[in-house]
Order: structure tokens, then sequence, then C-alpha cells
């Protein structure tokens, strides 16, 4: 029975090992799979952090941009209103077919007893949406807009004093306003 025993114990070792060396084939080629997966994990963190780098620089240089964009808008529309610092503009004369903004400028100065050689240069500009436009006088200097204006402020100006030939007597009344 000893023998009997024995082989038992013989076999039982054999079927184990044999058992036990498909297992330990199994967790070695787990084992390798793994180490793919934490080398490849390890590899994609590394390439996260470059790219959350990568996001931030990009991040900052799109602030940055936009502040320099931001400072740039503004010197135009300072330059632009410094352009206008010397514009003169006059509401309330509709636009004539032969219209002669030259000659409209001259009768404009005399009513105001200004020089006409104030002014640089005379132009219309289109109006929106269906409205009447406005003429710009530009004239050479900043602060002789201001004096146009007090000028037009003692003096009332009427269509007729500008226009000539003005037929209808409702339209010859109408005040012309700088």
């Amino acid at each position: 029975m000893s023998k009997l025993l024995s082989d038992i114990s013989t076999e039982v070792k054999k079927a184990v090992k044999k058992e036990l060396a498909s297992v330990n084939e199994s967790l070695s080629s787990w084992c390798i799979k793994m180490n793919t997966i934490n080398a490849t994990l390890d590899t994609l963190t590394e390439k996260v952090k470059d790219l959350e780098k990568k996001n931030k620089y990009l991040t900052n240089q799109n602030t940055h941009l936009e502040l320099k964009v931001n400072a740039m808008e503004q010197q135009i529309r300072n330059m632009d209103q410094k352009l206008l610092d010397n514009v003169l503009e006059i509401t309330g004369i509709p636009e004539g077919k032969n219209e002669n903004l030259e000659e409209l400028s001259s009768k404009l100065a005399s009513k105001l007893n200004k020089e006409k050689r104030q002014v640089s240069m005379v132009k219309r500009l289109k109006g929106r949406d269906g409205k009447e436009g406005v003429i710009q006088l530009v004239l050479q200097q900043e602060e002789q807009v201001n004096q146009w204006i007090r000028a037009a402020r003692r003096e009332t100006i009427a269509m007729e004093d500008i226009i000539p030939n003005v037929t209808n007597p409702d339209v010859a009344k109408i005040r012309v306003i700088l």
C-alpha cells in the first residue's frame, strides 16, 4: 500500500506540476503583456504631459496675441478719432443732381463769416438705410471746427442761404445743422 500511495503521490505531483506549468506559462504571458501595457501607459502619460505643456504655451500665446490685437484696435480707433478732430459734419442738405460741394462750402463760410481757405476738403458721405448723407468739411486745424460751430450757433442757417434756386418755400426754410 505504501507503494500505491507513493505511486499516487508521484502521479499527483506530475499532474500538479503539469497544471502548474500551464498556469505558470499563462502567468508569464500575462506578465509580459502587463509590462507592455505599463510601458505604453508610461509613454502615453509622457505624451499627455507634453501636450498639456504645449496647450498651456499656446493658450498663453493666444492670450498675448489677443491683448496685442486689442491694443492695436484701440490705437486704430484713436487714430480714426484723431483724423476726425478737424472734421465738421453738416446735416439737413439734400443731395442735388448737379451738386457743387465747393460752392456750397464757400457759401456756408461766407454766411458764418469764416474764410473758405480754412476748408481743405469737402465731401458727401452716403447715408444709411435710405437716409440722407452728411457733408463733411475737413478744416485745416482742429480749433477751427469749434469756431465754425460757435458761429453756426450764433447764426441761423437755412437751406436758401446755401443752395441757390430752392423752389419749394418749405424746403428753403429748413435749417442746416453743423
